[in-house]
């Protein structure tokens, strides 16, 4: 068994605590990415425990997944962690998803913005599996930068309304 990581970046102008504040709330954090819904989200003051419900549909609907991700690591202005458990319907078969991947969200000031890291870990992968997750991490790079650039534009364009 291996682990996999992919990481994206973007730079945002605007401070560190402005940028985590706004992906505080999971809604803001997938929103740049099309095929997926967020349907429930159940934040918790101190951040841990927050839970969103995704539902994600692709290939023009014919796989369906249902994930559920909890925050697991929450801390103010540096990290948020995210594990994802879920069920896969294609073919007319649900499957479970045993490792879902984790996410991590790391925050840094840089020079008056922030640098806003997105981490995504594939763990404890079968030695088969690691070519594809290679392959994966080309088709899926849109998508994790389309998350970046939406948090970005959100960021940006709240901070500009606000000054």
């Amino acid at each position: 068994m291996s682990d996999f990581t992919r990481s994206y970046h973007t730079t945002i102008i605007a401070p560190v605590d402005q940028v985590f504040a706004y992906c505080r709330d999971p809604r803001h954090l997938f929103e740049g990415w099309p095929e997926l819904e967020v349907t429930d989200v159940t934040m918790t003051p101190d951040g841990v425990g927050t839970q969103v419900h995704i539902v994600g549909r692709f290939i023009k609907g014919m796989m369906v997944e249902h994930i559920e991700r909890e925050f697991t690591e929450f801390v103010p202005n540096e990290r948020i962690v995210s594990k994802a458990h879920g069920k896969v319907r294609f073919a007319g078969r649900t499957m479970d998803v045993a490792n879902g991947p984790i996410f991590t969200w790391r925050f840094a000031p840089d020079d008056g913005g922030t640098s806003l890291t997105m981490d995504v870990l594939e763990k404890d992968l079968p030695w088969w599996q690691g070519p594809l997750e290679s392959v994966s991490a080309l088709m899926m790079s849109k998508k994790m930068n389309g998350m970046l650039a939406a948090i970005k534009g959100g960021v940006e364009s709240h901070s500009s309304s606000a000054a």
